[in-house]
Formats: structure tokens, C-alpha cells, sequence
């Protein structure tokens, strides 16, 4: 008898052994075990014509784009429905907005109005213009130019410049506007300055004079602005 019982009780363990390692090879069953899975060859894969994924991420993925799929399935069986007719006053107003040029000073100089119209002129038909400029103090020279361009604030693009202003005799000589004989040589052959002729006329101050032939004037430093040639005129 007690041979019949040990006997028994293996076979019991030898069963519930073989249940368990089924159950940890059965997909759907809670004791299921990846590794034991893969190491077993009595493994059943339940569908073996399933497609293979490399990782995780392509197989997540991979069902984004089916849901994607069966999302727009139902948006055109929805677009199948027979679309509401529109009268010809209730359909939809083509909007065209008007397409602007390039913006720039020289498109505004165009269109400018005003005192500033006469610059204008005097830039077209090419005239030289004289330009009284000032300093902190008060009023420094003039220049007699061609206006070459100018925006809404007065600051002058002039060519061929003929500048005349007073200075203070004791004030000592800016190194920039040495003649070109006497610059330094490391400038001699870098920039072209301007030679400044000097003429005394009285006591304490002189009057300078020089050629350039651009210029760009601020226009904080514009006093006045009138033709040259309307001037000789009037003298």
C-alpha cells in the first residue's frame, strides 16, 4: 500500500510539473514566462504567419498607422453624404490682397510730398543745390553739391562737394584733415584725404575750404536748402 501511494504522489508531481511548464509556455495563461518561451522547442507560436517587428517601437508604430487608416475610412464614408447646394450669394468670396512692391528709400523718394518734393526736383533734373549746415553752436558753413538721394529726416547723399565753414584759429588741426603731402605714411596709401585751404579773415578766426567728392549729411546738421543757381540770380 504504501508503494501505491508514493507511486501515486510522483505521478501527481510529474503532472503538475508538466501542467506548470505548459502554462508558462502558453501565451494567454498568467504564468507565462518570455525567457522559458524562447529557450523551449516545444513553444507553438498561436500565429505563425504574423508579421515580424524588429522592436517595440515599430510594432507601436505600425498599429498608429492602422488606427490612422480605419479613423479616415470613417471620415470619407462620411464624405460620401451628398454635399449641401450653395446659392451664388452664399458661396465663398475670393480674397486677393494686393501685392506690394519692394520698399525702400528710393521707391519713396518717388511718391514723397510736400517740402520734400523739391529735393526731389532737385535731384531729377540734376541741379546744384547749397546746403547751410550748423554746429552746437550756430551755424558753421554751407556746401555747394549735387543731391544724389534723401529719406523723410533730411540726411543728404551729396556729390562733388565744394565745403566752406569758419573755424576758431587757436582750435588745433584734426590729424584727419591734413593735406595729403604731409599724412603719415600709414594712411598715405589707405585713404584719400581731402586737402583743406586755409584763408584768414580776421584776427581769431580763418576760413577753410576743401573738395569731396561724397558725402553724407546728417540731417540734425541741416539748416537750409536752396538752389545755387537761383542764388546767383538774386546776386
Amino acid at each position: 500500500m504504501a508503494d501505491n501511494s508514493e507511486s501515486q504522489r510522483c505521478t501527481s508531481k510529474k503532472v503538475t510539473k508538466s501542467s506548470d511548464s505548459l502554462a508558462k509556455l502558453d501565451i494567454y495563461s498568467e504564468k507565462f514566462d518570455p525567457l522559458a518561451f524562447l529557450l523551449s522547442d516545444q513553444a507553438k507560436i498561436p500565429r505563425p504567419d504574423a508579421k515580424v517587428f524588429d522592436n517595440l517601437a515599430k510594432w507601436h508604430s505600425h498599429h498608429q498607422q492602422k488606427s490612422k487608416q480605419v479613423v479616415e475610412k470613417k471620415t470619407s464614408a462620411k464624405s460620401d453624404l451628398p454635399a449641401r447646394r450653395w446659392l451664388p450669394h452664399q458661396l465663398p468670396v475670393d480674397a486677393k490682397r494686393p501685392q506690394r512692391g519692394p520698399r525702400n528709400v528710393l521707391t519713396k523718394i518717388q511718391s514723397i510730398q510736400g517740402p520734400l518734393a523739391l529735393l526731389r526736383k532737385y535731384m531729377e533734373e540734376k541741379t546744384r543745390i547749397k546746403v547751410v549746415t550748423r554746429n552746437e553752436k550756430g551755424v558753421r558753413g554751407y556746401c555747394n553739391a549735387y543731391l544724389l538721394a534723401f529719406d523723410k529726416h533730411w540726411n543728404l547723399v551729396l556729390g562733388e562737394v565744394e565745403e566752406v565753414w569758419m573755424r576758431s584759429i587757436r582750435v588745433r588741426t584734426n590729424p584727419l584733415l591734413i593735406g595729403p603731402d604731409n599724412a603719415p605714411k600709414s594712411t598715405k596709401n589707405r585713404v584719400r584725404i581731402p586737402r583743406i585751404e586755409t584763408k584768414k579773415v580776421s584776427k581769431n578766426t580763418e576760413q577753410c575750404r576743401r573738395h569731396v567728392d561724397q558725402m553724407l549729411m546728417r540731417g540734425e546738421q541741416v539748416v537750409l536748402v536752396t538752389s545755387a543757381e537761383e542764388l546767383k540770380l538774386f546776386n
